[in-house]
């Protein structure tokens, strides 16, 4: 951005203060974000998709007013989860943390998202979180065990609730916790934990051990974005006691304070209306549901609803995702044959028809960027589009609208409103029609009680398998049976591509 560019004012709710404020970056131009992504010990389900995609909403609309963003997202890979399955799998921890970060960046890449400036992970950190827990003892607001446990002293930090509104005598009184003589206050917490048998383990001045869990997002947004910074993001799940921790972590190690000027919690996914958790065994992972249906999808199903509003998975927002996404690839397709035509005539009321629509595109593409600017209003983004398709749709009917020559540029404007303006920010509506409404009738046919997964999307091994089943016919002189199985997969939303090098698929 240069130095006399003007960047589009921004509202975002602050968890922090609980009000709409215009955000003001410490740096002019320049924006630091950071993202708390998945802990890597298993396929992440649906709702961590959710916090991925809105999380890129967020960084895709910052770069797009203008800000040279710096994003953070993290992947936790030494926890106790990781090491309880990695026993269950017979791999190390850090083998298991491995193949989940590659599993997780799958499920990120086919749900379009884009890569971050940094993404970072704990055991690459360590020297950064021990030199952070000396800084937090030096300072007076941790205090080290018997046993060699560094733990956080609540009672020293003032400010410490401010995030989740929460006070520490409620809070004490509130919740049931074990009685335990190395802590100072029941709410205290670890900082650095001393290592356990079989356990993967650091060195450090207090002992051979690991992190706790919330010092791992202090110490890497401090190295990569700095001290204080400018915007936070995470479930609602995380405001306390993980987000509220890292507040306290950062400004006793720092001396500085707010650690982050705006928090922003996206809310929750629910399945029949109960929150979807791995614990309560009630996932959807999201190999699972890109399978079945698109990483484009996911992002209408997931970003359509407002990032602070809860969304239940089900028959409705199936249906609703349905019939959003082919009321834009309808139009679409309509508006791309439109710009083939040829025009015999120009028509002085078709004309002045057209001159009305192109109006109002650029009234929808203010809305739109108004909505977005308003904490990322995405329904009332949706709305100013499918108000303009609407008014696309009763312009065609008009006598001689299609056989003027302003309607190609009526068609390429709506085009370009729904490829920039609505698919640069939200990630669909800029693919090729007729292959989205192909899918979509894929989908729709899968989603019928009549035909429960009969045409869901293969995985990856069932595409691989195919294409060697194919391959086997193929050197057999079966044709027939090659021709069979490549249209089956074919059928179920994959484009086999066969080339002098080998043969290739991808999802359509």
């Amino acid at each position: 951005m240069s130095a006399t560019q003007k960047i589009r004012p921004i509202r975002l709710t602050n968890t922090l203060t609980g009000k709409k404020e215009e955000l003001q970056t410490y740096e002019p131009g320049r924006l630091t974000f950071y993202s708390c992504g998945p802990t890597v010990y298993n396929f992440v389900h649906i709702g961590n998709l959710r916090g991925g995609l809105v999380s890129d909403l967020f960084y895709r609309y910052f770069k797009r007013v203008g800000y040279d963003v710096q994003f953070v997202r993290n992947y936790t890979d030494v926890d106790d989860k990781i090491i309880k399955k990695s026993k269950e799998e017979g791999i190390t921890p850090e083998e298991l943390a491995k193949k989940y970060t590659q599993e997780v960046e799958k499920d990120f890449a086919l749900s379009g998202m884009q890569e971050p400036t940094h993404k970072t992970t704990v055991t690459t950190h360590m020297a950064e979180i021990v030199a952070m827990i000396q800084k937090i003892i030096d300072q007076g607001y941790g205090y080290v065990a018997p046993d060699g446990e560094v733990l956080f002293s609540i009672s020293k930090f003032k400010d410490y609730g401010k995030l989740s509104h929460k006070k520490i005598d409620d809070l004490i009184a509130g919740i049931r916790v074990e009685v335990s003589t190395k802590k100072q206050n029941p709410l205290d917490f670890t900082l650095w934990k001393p290592a356990k048998p079989d356990e993967p383990f650091w060195e450090s001045p207090w002992g051979k051990g690991r992190p706790g869990w919330h010092i791992e997002c202090s110490a890497m947004a401090s190295k990569w974005l700095g001290d204080r910074i400018d915007v936070h993001h995470g479930g609602e799940d995380l405001v306390f006691p993980h987000h509220e921790n890292e507040i306290a972590q950062s400004e006793a190690a720092s001396g500085k304070a707010p650690f982050v000027k705006y928090w922003l919690h996206h809310a929750f996914l629910t399945l029949s209306k109960e929150k979807m958790s791995k614990s309560l065994g009630n996932v959807f992972t999201a190999r699972e549901f890109l399978s079945r249906f698109s990483g484009e999808f996911a992002r209408y199903l997931l970003l359509c609803v407002h990032y602070r509003s809860q969304i239940d998975f089900g028959p409705e927002s199936i249906e609703q995702t349905l019939t959003g996404l082919q009321r834009i690839y309808e139009a679409k397709a309509k508006a791309q044959q439109l710009t083939k035509m040829s025009r015999a005539v120009a028509d002085l009321r078709a004309e002045t028809v057209w001159g009305s629509f192109a109006a109002s595109c650029e009234s929808a593409r203010t809305a739109i960027d108004e909505n977005f600017a308003n904490d990322f209003n995405t329904p009332g983004a949706l709305a100013a589009l499918f108000t303009v398709i609407r008014e696309f749709n009763r312009t065609l009917a008009e006598p001689l609208a299609q056989a003027t020559p302003s309607a190609v540029l009526g068609a390429q404007e709506l085009i370009r409103l729904m490829e920039e303006d609505i698919g640069g920010v939200l990630g669909f509506g800029r693919s090729d029609p007729e292959k989205a409404l192909a899918d979509l009738n894929r989908i729709r046919l899968i989603s019928s009680p009549e035909n429960p997964g009969s045409a869901a999307r293969p995985t990856e091994a069932e595409i691989l398998q195919a294409i060697q089943d194919r391959a086997a016919a193929r050197i057999a002189k079966d044709f027939a049976k090659a021709d069979q199985i490549r249209k089956e997969i074919e059928a179920r939303g994959v484009l086999i591509k066969d080339s002098p090098s080998g043969t290739t698929w991808e999802y359509r």
